[in-house]
């Protein structure tokens, strides 16, 4: 069994779930939810009541990963989700399962663009579905979410061809700069590297993006709406020509658009994108 420990390739995973499962529910849900990872929880022997939801990955990473809520616990985060009052005595129906499933989708697809950055703009996507318990296999830690009120524990999952994967794409990518004096040592031994400092290149800012057929672009017009595919709250890109360097959050600075950083390919990366 993998051992999750920071700076192991399971690990990356977990961290990019832990920080997307924070920032999801506390934007979906209106409140300040932190996580914390523990990696000595199990579920307990008698819980044999569970809601398991299938993380399917492609691209990069190819294997699945499973998240496992007790029954107690998905009635809460469900209830919460519609904004229904709390009932633990209610069941779980079709639409509460589904407010979880479109959830853990949206924490799903926050991980796999914080891993693309990671994984150096690897195209990783994930499908989440529920499905039933299966037995258990690979590695497993406990994801433990809390708010002011409460607290609410999930059980990842991650199988052994994920985290083949994740060792494969792991010493595949280059490694991460750790700081800008790194760079600096670094940058001296990239051939004419020094005749290309002064060069002004053109970023652009993506808040997101949307495919339509020709039928549908030829008949925008004026007050026509597009929706893309992001949320308000998730991370613009940054580019560098086509290649996604940066990711943030858009502020304004006098009256003009920019982006707070969050997100960084490492220096190597960009210096390949020139």
């Amino acid at each position: 069994m993998a051992t999750i420990t920071p700076g192991t390739p399971p690990y990356i995973l977990v961290e990019s779930l832990r920080q997307a499962t924070s920032d999801r529910f506390s934007q979906t849900m209106g409140t300040n939810w932190t996580v914390e990872i523990d990696a000595s929880a199990v579920l307990p022997p008698g819980e044999d009541t569970v809601l398991c939801f299938q993380l399917s990955t492609s691209g990069e990473l190819e294997g699945n990963a499973f998240i496992k809520i007790g029954t107690t616990d998905a009635i809460y985060l469900a209830q919460k989700l519609l904004a229904e009052p709390v009932d633990p005595s209610a069941g779980l129906n079709q639409d509460r399962k589904e407010a979880l499933r479109k959830l853990l989708g949206q924490v799903a697809n926050q991980a796999a663009n914080s891993l693309g950055i990671r994984f150096g703009e690897a195209k990783i996507e994930v499908e989440v579905s529920a499905i039933e318990p299966p037995l258990s296999q690979g590695t497993s830690i406990a994801m433990l979410a809390a708010e002011a009120s409460s607290k609410v524990t999930m059980y990842l999952e991650l199988s052994p061809e994920l985290l083949a994967s994740l060792a494969s794409a792991e010493t595949a990518a280059p490694a991460p700069v750790a700081s800008a004096k790194e760079y600096i040592d670094v940058a001296p031994h990239e051939p004419n590297l020094g005749l290309l400092l002064g060069v002004n290149l053109s970023l652009t800012l993506r808040f997101g993006q949307r495919v339509l057929p020709l039928r549908e672009v030829l008949d925008l017009n004026a007050g026509a709406i597009v929706e893309l595919d992001r949320e308000v709250r998730e991370p613009a890109d940054l580019l560098l020509g086509d290649k996604v360097i940066a990711r943030g959050e858009v502020v304004l600075v006098d009256g003009n658009y920019g982006l707070r950083i969050t997100e960084v390919a490492d220096a190597r990366q960009r210096i390949g994108t020139l």
